[in-house]
């Protein structure tokens, strides 16, 4: 079961490996410039190599242990990224990242343990061929669900997606595009895994991930929309797009056989949205990098009298929201037409189409508010607004190439869609055992066009009445969030919830088990075994603190009287009683820190290693 990693390679792998050498170049030669000044830059460089060495080991994993392995590996150095700023928000960002990353860890444990129980292997191609076999499912269910919590909360899916706003808005923005682009893609790839290898195929497994693919396309749209910080904005945007492969990977459960359809769309939109994340995370840390804030209000006007940026920006914007001839509108079609498909099949799925159409008008909604900030508004302070004019070397002649190999397969992929388009996705869908081939797609049909449309007319009214009606206050001059601060999960559910009143609960109830236990001793000691008296009690210390202070005195008095100094009364009793005090409450500190329990943690894992490596 572990006893070795094992490696393999698909046309999937290679087109992912591929991008993430792609990504990391890219990103490398950004952040030269970005972080040029940056005095930890070294240590973001270390754990970037280390993240990109775990991230090509879950890509090329050909079972479900080599893939965990190298999926805990890659979020302990990327949690380094969240933290690199070191500020009171970034550790708390982090330490909302690692909490998620540990759970998830135990949690896809969990499953793995139960795949191996149910199905004897964790190899990907034994799997299939087992798993096609079985009737009872229920304990495949179960690991599916356990190995989702881990799996969805790395991809930013609801409900586990609390550390994806903070964590994307604390880290570097070389390190936050790398999140987006291809960490968020390790969690696809596993949850692709489990759909492909031990629940193919399967309705109800298909189901659950299409309800929660529209939860978090729906919800991450409506805080992207109502978010009043570009940075946030556009991580809430990954959590949206992230909600649309998910609702592509639901399809393909609920197809069954006929999911050709759902594969493409899900393989297409994967590498779609990586490219297009890519690029807008790089032009949010070239704003930041002169303006010096991510916060709307302050940026009012920056992107006037700056056409590459103007044009960078609407690719990438444009790209995201599915407008024809860009990449998005291909891989949104696909997924559009898989929903269709299944209503002709099934009868019903109406309001799936709805809330998907609903879903790209508000990308397109946020869109434009960003675009409206940066390119059409004028900011309230004069002075500002003509820095921002003036500002000719706003970018480098590095960071414009970086951002133009980003904004060339967004227009690439849109335009020659039954070409390069076709190519990737025939590379990536034998990863789901997709039986069905590719046809010919006519892309720019009028019923395709048509739900453009509908995603158009969706958006000018939430602009209206969100942005415009909601956020801009006429008093106060100014964009402001009008979501209120207690709708937050992270807050509220986890923090509160879970993490203090769970908690709290239970030591309740064991210090009631407690009190219980104490109240039998005590009855037994004054009945059954009763106190024998001693014959003296020492006044502070235990016996080896006494013992060593006698011997301590003992060899002082022998130095007095040799040494021929005069006599002193220092007590070595109480000074040693004193140190062991310190001692014991020094390690209670170390005992009840989050290295201690991460240690811990990483001695009981490797116990366990141990102990299934001897009896396999």
């Amino acid at each position: 079961m572990f006893t070795n990693l094992s490696f393999t390679i698909s046309g999937f792998r290679c087109v992912y490996g591929a991008l993430t050498a792609f990504a990391w170049l890219i990103t490398f030669l950004f952040s030269l410039d970005y972080l040029k000044e940056d005095k930890k830059r070294w240590r973001y460089y270390l754990f970037n190599l280390l993240t990109l060495v775990a991230t090509l080991g879950i890509f090329f994993a050909a079972d479900f242990f080599t893939l965990f392995l190298f999926f805990e590996i890659m979020s302990f150095t990327s949690f380094m990224w969240v933290l690199h700023r070191e500020t009171r928000e970034s550790f708390y960002a982090a330490g909302t990242y690692l909490a998620i990353a540990i759970a998830g860890g135990l949690s896809i444990l969990m499953g793995m343990l139960l795949v191996w129980r149910s199905l004897g292997t964790l190899c990907f191609h034994e799997l299939y061929e087992k798993a096609m076999i079985i009737e009872d499912k229920t304990q495949l269910y179960i690991a599916a669900c356990c190995m989702f919590a881990g799996f969805g909360a790395k991809a930013g899916a609801f409900p586990v997606h609390v550390w994806l706003p903070m964590s994307y808005r604390e880290a570097p923005a070389p390190a936050t595009a790398l999140l987006s682009a291809i960490l968020s893609k390790t969690g696809i790839f596993g949850l692709l895994c489990i759909s492909a290898t031990i629940l193919p195929m399967d309705d109800q497994w298909g189901f659950f991930i299409l309800v929660i693919g529209i939860i978090t396309m729906v919800l991450g749209g409506i805080c992207g929309l109502c978010s009043d910080n570009l940075k946030t904005t556009i991580a809430y945007s990954s959590m949206s797009q992230i909600g649309f492969i998910l609702v592509g990977v639901g399809m393909q459960g609920l197809l069954a056989e006929e999911n050709g359809l759902a594969v493409w769309g899900t393989m297409l939109h994967m590498v779609n949205h990586t490219f297009v994340k890519l690029l807008l995370f790089l032009l949010a840390g070239v704003i930041f990098a002169k303006a010096g804030s991510y916060e709307l209000n302050h940026l009012k006007g920056f992107g006037k009298r700056k056409p590459f940026l103007q044009l960078c920006f609407i690719l990438g914007a444009a790209g995201v929201g599915g407008i024809p001839l860009l990449n998005g509108y291909i891989s949104k079609t696909l997924l559009h037409e898989s929903i269709v498909e299944y209503q002709h099949m099934a009868g019903t799925g109406k309001a799936i189409e709805s809330l998907f159409l609903f879903s790209g008008g508000l990308t397109l909604s946020y869109m434009t508010k960003l675009y409206v900030v940066l390119f059409v508004e004028k900011n309230e302070n004069n002075e500002l607004q003509k820095q921002y004019e003036h500002m000719t070397n706003y970018v480098s002649t590095g960071t414009r190439i970086t951002l133009v190999l980003c904004a060339i397969p967004v227009l690439l992929i849109g335009l020659l869609p039954n070409h390069i388009g076709k190519w990737i996705m025939d590379s990536m869908s034998e990863l789901m055992h997709v039986e069905q081939e590719m046809e010919q797609i006519s892309y720019f049909s009028l019923t395709n066009l048509t739900g453009v449309v509908i995603s158009v007319l969706a958006a000018v009214v939430m602009y209206l009445l969100v942005v415009k009606g909601l956020m801009l206050h006429k008093k106060e001059k100014g964009y402001h969030n009008p979501i209120p601060n207690w709708v937050s999960m992270e807050v509220y559910l986890y923090r509160d919830v879970m993490f203090r009143f769970i908690p709290f609960l239970l030591c309740v109830m064991a210090r009631v088990l407690d009190c219980i236990v104490d109240s039998l001793v005590v009855i037994l000691r004054k009945t059954v075994y009763r106190d024998r008296a001693l014959p003296y009690e020492l006044p502070e210390g235990n016996l080896f603190t006494h013992r060593l202070a006698q011997m301590v005195t003992v060899i002082h008095k022998a130095q007095e009287r040799f040494a021929h100094k005069p006599k002193s009364n220092r007590n070595y009793e109480h000074e040693i009683a004193l140190k062991n005090t310190e001692l014991v409450e020094d390690m209670k500190i170390v005992e009840r820190s989050l290295s201690f329990g991460l240690f811990m943690f990483c001695l009981g894992l490797t116990l366990t290693l141990i102990y299934l490596f001897a009896v396999n």
